[in-house]
């Protein structure tokens, strides 16, 4: 007990100091144990390093301008998905964590043949964070990518991608042929994932991805169309290892294609491409 009477004794200054080297998960789990941690937990030298360097450079770009009235209450905000760049991008901090995630909408990707009515439209979901989703009418060349700079995410932190779909009632042609899944760091061939994966579960087919790395080490995850919290489905593309901070700001390349079996496929519905801490 002479321990705890300890901690309760430290200037809250130096609580405040402590605090800011764990992360946010592990402060929030101090405070509930020292009274005094309690009230370091409120500081903005605590919640100041939680926040990324460029918090201010997110808030300026945010759809929605927002008020705040502590970098605690800031960090709350940012825990939130964010609307950012005229609504095309998505950004949310991880609360335990505080690193960096983002959605990249439909509109923000490269879809083929995505600005012709005859193959792809554009509509409204409420389930939707973004004013518009990608709904495939029908096509026999399906390919999908987005591109996000390394420079924008966390460092020293492993990163998933995920294709974020819903499949409507009707689709067809999805499970065809199998789809290819790549994630790619620059020219980093050491960086670079690939992968299949058939979008429907059929019961003669295995519904799952394999993922190959250059080095070659097969690693099969099954099952990966799986439901979000969000109440939409989604598919992991393959994921990276983002370094340093002050390393080459590098383009991560990541793509879902199915080109080969020529056969039509339509049904599917594309929110965005999410990038986010993989654990």
């Amino acid at each position: 007990m002479e321990g705890l009477n300890y901690f309760n004794e430290l200037p809250e200054e130096c609580v405040s100091a402590i605090l800011s080297l764990t992360s946010p998960l592990d402060a929030c789990r101090s405070s509930l144990v020292f009274s005094t941690f309690r009230s370091a937990m409120e500081s903005d030298m605590v919640w100041d390093r939680f926040l990324p360097s460029d918090y201010f450079d997110m808030v300026s770009r945010s759809l929605t301008p927002f008020n705040f009235s502590s970098k605690k209450q800031l960090f709350q905000c940012l825990c939130n998905p964010l609307l950012i760049d005229g609504g095309k991008l998505s950004f949310n901090l991880e609360k335990s964590s505080g690193k960096k995630s983002y959605l990249l909408s439909a509109r923000a990707l490269s879809i083929t043949w995505s600005s012709d009515p005859v193959y792809w439209c554009w509509v409204h979901m409420t389930e939707s964070r973004f004013s518009e989703v990608a709904v495939l009418r029908t096509t026999n060349w399906l390919e999908i990518e987005g591109k996000i700079k390394t420079g924008m995410l966390s460092s020293n932190t492993k990163y998933g991608a995920y294709l974020v779909i819903k499949i409507r009632n009707g689709a067809y042609g999805l499970d065809s042929e199998k789809a290819e899944l790549s994630v790619q760091v620059g020219d980093d061939h050491d960086q670079a994932w690939t992968g299949s994966t058939y979008l429907f579960g059929n019961p003669d087919r295995k519904n799952n991805v394999e993922h190959l790395r250059s080095s070659s080490t097969l690693i099969e995850v099954e099952q990966i169309l799986r439901e979000r919290e969000d109440g939409w489905m989604e598919i992991e593309l393959g994921e990276f290892f983002n370094g340093e901070l002050g390393d080459v700001d590098q383009d991560v390349k990541m793509s879902f294609k199915e080109v080969k079996s020529y056969h039509l496929k339509g049904g599917l519905i594309v929110e965005g491409i999410e990038v986010r801490p993989k654990h």
